[in-house]
């Protein structure tokens, strides 16, 4: 979510800015869509079948993926001005970067109390520039540079959370485990992984896309901090405090504690994308996946019956702050409206179709992904109702990993993720070296 790939996808958005032409004119009556997300495509589909009905406006839907792609067609459309008139984008984050740029529109002038209302509490604003991150582009590396405070660059399509642990119910039960009695603490969690590793050492395993090395650093190592050393205490982990950032004992005690997974990795994850893992959890070649709530999803179009998995958030280590670790939920994915579209009426009506508590439900139970809108768990259906089992709220104490106020503007997750993954699990690096590495990247991050 937060990758070196948007300041190279802001320079380029400020180019076709500069260009200025709008090629995207012509019948209003017809919209086209992007999505970096395959497995939308077909529900989104079917709700543009329903929309036609109901509006005469058609809506082509394109997917391009993983995301690396869906970057590098927005890049090269942006600067021929031959870009969709709508997306759905990474919320909180990829959409403020294009919206600073120009190539998304702001339309929070748009969204009365009545549709603002209709969202998560949480969330609603993911979209919505406040006055923190418009402070934070203003400095010299910010991605989003040109953004206002005020603006409205998306509005909550799907939501989650990450943290989410997957495990495969009859390798647990093979390995003499109770699938009904999930971990409640690290140590737990540890102990399922020997009981499924020494059944099977081969498929036994863990698995997540450490080819994209912010997965384990994002997903994993910081709710685990965060539970161990609490909210302050895994915040100061960032700071320019170096008795309390990485680097320091804090830094050591939280890496020893991840350093305890370095023998049950599925072999050859460093080399799995995100898709590549999940499909080969669904597959059987590893007992437990690290993701997310959106990977039941992911799991399901693997070819796996979500019947057949259990989930839960990260536990909490034994000894910490926390006892207890709840997931505050995160705007994930956000729809917008193209800044060089002239079907701004016709894209509005598309949006606000979308996010209709009906046609959320719809989406929901047809992608398995939990919808931005506010839907009781009878409407979700027995898997996603579920899932939102693992949300925890902000205020309550519950991990954000929305909350980036705290990072150096410079600070670069890509390059923290791949000093982990020497560690664990490639072995290239003790527990002193990485968290001394660690210390580096974020003292560093500050000086910017």
């Amino acid at each position: 979510m937060r990758t070196r790939l948007l300041a190279a996808l802001a320079a380029t958005a400020l180019l076709a800015t500069a260009c200025g032409s709008d090629d995207n004119a012509g019948d209003t009556n017809t919209l086209e869509m992007w999505t970096f997300k395959q497995a939308h495509v077909e529900p989104l589909k079917a709700a543009a079948a329903e929309f036609e009905a109901e509006t005469g406006i058609t809506v082509n839907i394109t997917a391009y993926t993983p995301d690396d792609v869906f970057k590098s067609k927005l890049q090269t459309s942006a600067q021929s001005s031959d870009l969709a008139d709508v997306f759905e984008v990474h919320a909180a984050g990829e959409d403020f970067v294009l919206g600073g740029s120009g190539i998304l529109a702001d339309f929070d002038s748009d969204v009365d109390d009545a549709w603002r209302g209709q969202f998560v509490a949480g969330v609603a604003d993911s979209g919505k520039v406040d006055e923190a991150r418009y402070q934070r582009s203003l400095k010299p590396e910010a991605p989003d540079a040109g953004i206002k405070t005020g603006q409205r660059f998306s509005v909550p399509f799907t939501i989650g959370t990450f943290g989410v642990i997957y495990a495969n119910k009859s390798v647990l039960t093979a390995a003499g485990l109770d699938p009904t009695k999930t971990p409640k603490t690290w140590g737990e969690f540890i102990s399922w992984l020997q009981a499924t590793h020494a059944k099977d050492a081969q498929n036994g395993g863990l698995t997540v896309g450490l080819k994209s090395p912010t997965t384990g650093f994002n997903w994993l190592l910081e709710p685990l901090a965060y539970g161990y050393l609490g909210k302050d205490g895994y915040q100061a982990l960032f700071s320019d405090d170096k008795s309390k950032a990485w680097g320091s004992q804090n830094g050591q005690k939280v890496l020893d504690l991840y350093n305890q997974l370095t023998p049950y990795w599925m072999p050859g994850t460093q080399t799995l994308s995100i898709d590549d893992a999940d499909r080969a959890f669904a597959e059987g070649k590893a007992a437990f996946d690290l993701g997310g709530t959106f990977t039941l999803a992911a799991i399901k179009q693997g070819g796996m019956d979500p019947n057949e998995v259990v989930y839960f958030g990260v536990p909490p280590a034994e000894g910490g702050e926390s006892s207890e670790l709840g997931l505050a939920p995160l705007a994930l994915t956000g729809l917008a409206i193209s800044g060089q579209t002239s079907k701004n009426e016709s894209a509005l009506k598309w949006l606000k179709f979308l996010t209709k508590t009906d046609q959320a439900a719809k989406f929901a139970q047809a992608s398995l992904d939990l919808p931005g809108v506010e839907l009781d768990s009878d409407t979700l259906g027995p898997d996603l109702g579920a899932m939102t089992g693992v949300f925890g709220s902000a205020d309550d104490g519950a991990y954000d990993p929305a909350d980036v106020s705290f990072f150096a503007p410079a600070y670069v997750d890509t390059t923290a993720g791949e000093t982990l993954v020497r560690m664990s699990p490639l072995g290239q690096a003790d527990i002193a070296k990485t968290n001394s590495e660690l210390g580096s990247i974020v003292a560093t991050s500050w000086q910017g």
